[in-house]
């Protein structure tokens, strides 16, 4: 008989098990460890976890996140973040929502409270680099969403809507006595100055009146 030189061993490798666990190492990382590895971190952000921008939106689709760690020159943790998304506003004109697709990319400074980031900022100005972007961090450990929120909530336009020809756009006129009826105007027909103009008109009759007196 001949004797066998090595052994084999055979194994189920579950993916789905280990992309999990590999998910929690990197989600119950420190911001330190994360930049002393010069780790890449991908994340899925749902409008859940990012609650004030959702209050100011109608809709936000799940944000795509893609974030780099480092040490800069001073050893200050450093994070250059991606991120991808979509949200729902309304319209300013029409008050619709509007589809508004955000792509906001950003780096940043990772403060470790607000004294660090005071401190960090009365340097910045002293020094010839000008103003830095500090975010401070509640905690020690990742919080992808506390990240990007208020990256998020600065870069959200005033405006959405540029379509002049938009049919939702309400009619910005007077209305005219004798020239056409109020009960010729649509039912959906929008008049916000006739208030107005009905507002001038009783002013300008009572300084009438007072001066004819």
């Amino acid at each position: 008989m001949f004797k066998l030189l090595y052994t084999t061993f055979s194994d189920t490798y579950d993916c789905r098990r280990f992309e999990l666990a590999r998910g929690m190492a990197v989600s119950n990382s420190s911001y330190k460890g994360l930049a002393q590895k010069n780790s890449v971190v991908n994340r899925k952000v749902v409008a859940a976890q990012l609650p004030r921008l959702n209050s100011v939106c109608e809709n936000v689709e799940p944000v795509n996140v893609e974030m780099e760690f480092r040490f800069d020159d001073h050893d200050r943790i450093c994070v250059s973040a991606k991120t991808e998304t979509l949200v729902h506003l309304e319209c300013h004109l029409c008050s619709e929502q509007v589809a508004w697709p955000m792509q906001v990319d950003f780096d940043a400074i990772v403060a470790a409270g607000e004294e660090q980031a005071e401190e960090w900022s009365v340097v910045a100005a002293e020094g010839s680099a000008g103003a830095e972007n500090i975010i401070v961090a509640s905690g020690h450990e990742l919080d992808v969403a506390e990240l990007i929120e208020d990256e998020l909530i600065l870069q959200l336009p005033r405006q959405v809507c540029f379509d002049e020809s938009c049919i939702h756009k309400p009619v910005m006129q007077f209305y005219e006595a004798g020239v056409e009826s109020q009960s010729d105007l649509p039912a959906d027909r929008q008049l916000p100055f006739q208030g107005l103009k009905e507002l001038v008109e009783r002013n300008g009759l009572a300084q009438g009146d007072g001066s004819e007196e």
